[in-house]
């Protein structure tokens, strides 16, 4: 019975751990430069510290960037690449910009 309730705890302790979520584009993301970005369901926290809802899918992420920000009213689109990097690009009068290669901030192996 013991045993059981060990292997319970371990297998909760494992799905809490932050790779738990490393084939989803939740998490930090940090950019080349010096920016970064988390993303938990359908909120995020923009490079800026403001806070905002954005439309999730599993893998991508999209917003259009508040008022008082540089660009205001444009759409961003972020797309996973693999567990480790996504594309982001800005997407200015229906025509997507040359896509920026961001990192997740803390990778763990």
């Amino acid at each position: 019975m013991k045993r059981a309730a060990a292997i319970a705890i371990s297998i909760a302790a494992l799905a809490a751990a932050p790779s738990a979520r490393a084939d989803a584009i939740d998490g930090e993301w940090c950019s080349a430069k010096g920016l970064n970005l988390m993303i938990t369901g359908p909120k995020i926290r923009l490079p800026s510290g403001k806070e905002i809802d954005g439309k999730y899918a599993r893998h991508e992420f999209a917003y259009q960037i508040p008022a008082g920000e540089a660009d205001a009213g444009t759409i961003v689109y972020l797309q996973m690449r693999d567990e480790e990097s996504m594309l982001f690009r800005i997407i200015k009068d229906g025509a997507p910009g040359a896509p920026d290669l961001w990192r997740r901030c803390n990778v763990t192996s």
